[in-house]
């Protein structure tokens, strides 16, 4: 189902919700309405809906509802470049998510946001080390495969990034069978895993590339920016400053429309160290 779709059944449940008085049928549609929202870059209205998610759930005595919303939250602060803010949610969640029914689901989701945190940080090991708490808690409390594979593509990154490829290839494995599950988001998840193991500068930026035009359709414009900004570090790498400044401009343009102030930081910070034309 489109995003777009998501929104409008979202909010339709949301309205029904409200004038009926049904406070955890309103909870989970604030936070699915608030989700759908984060990933098309409408985040001041999503941070709105995931905030009343929370409310709602917390005036309920939900902690499963809770955890997942403030995941939701976590992630929209880690977009916008607020790693102190995505920790606060994270420790929340995590805290909820052990006292709830449901950490099976809620934990990987908790710790794949760590990672991508600290990844944004560009603090892999950190990263590594939220990969392998997940990995633990797996082992505690069970898992659930398709909320487990929203770990394996930051898993891939974060160990490419510190050399153990062994693990890096691993985990880009799984996400490549996960991209086989039919879903656009997924395999452009799963093409994000292959740039992080590829074998040549070039072969990782046409991954990113390839990532990138997917997310670009199914509306997800901050990981479309994220894999250009991604392509044109590495084309600036190889000397390609003409491709680079055109991936790098376009990382530029989301960032800035988003309003992801460390996503912009960095892709304006790559211009002006030497982007220009070949």
């Amino acid at each position: 189902m489109a995003l777009e779709a998501v929104d409008e059944y979202a909010r339709r449940t949301l309205d029904i919700a409200s004038r009926m008085g049904a406070r955890r049928a309103e909870g989970l549609a604030a936070c699915l309405l608030g989700e759908s929202l984060l990933l098309r870059g409408h985040w001041n209205e999503a941070e709105e809906h995931l905030r009343r998610s929370v409310e709602i759930h917390r005036s309920l005595g939900a902690s499963t509802g809770q955890s997942l919303a403030s995941q939701r939250l976590a992630e929209l602060a880690v977009y916008r470049g607020d790693a102190d803010s995505a920790a606060q949610h994270l420790e929340r969640g995590l805290e909820l998510a052990i006292e709830g029914p449901l950490p099976e689901h809620l934990l990987s989701r908790l710790y794949a946001t760590m990672a991508l945190n600290a990844l944004e940080m560009d603090d892999p090991t950190a990263a590594c080390e939220a990969i392998e708490a997940a990995a633990r808690a797996s082992e505690r409390f069970g898992s659930c495969p398709p909320c487990n594979a929203l770990l394996h593509p930051v898993a891939a990154e974060a160990y490419a990034a510190i050399g153990d490829l062994d693990r890096a290839r691993s985990y880009a494995a799984a996400a490549e069978e996960t991209g086989n599950w039919g879903s656009d988001a997924w395999r452009a998840m799963a093409a994000v895993a292959r740039a992080a193991i590829a074998p040549s500068k070039a072969e990782a930026v046409e991954h990113l590339v390839e990532a990138a035009d997917t997310f670009t359709r199914i509306e997800q414009p901050f990981q479309a920016a994220r894999c250009n900004l991604q392509a044109g570090l590495l084309e600036l790498e190889e000397d390609r400053a003409g491709p680079g400044r055109t991936h790098l401009e376009q990382a530029l343009s989301i960032f800035t429309h988003l309003g992801a102030r460390r996503g912009e930081a960095r892709a304006r910070a790559a211009l002006a160290q030497g982007a220009g034309p070949n």
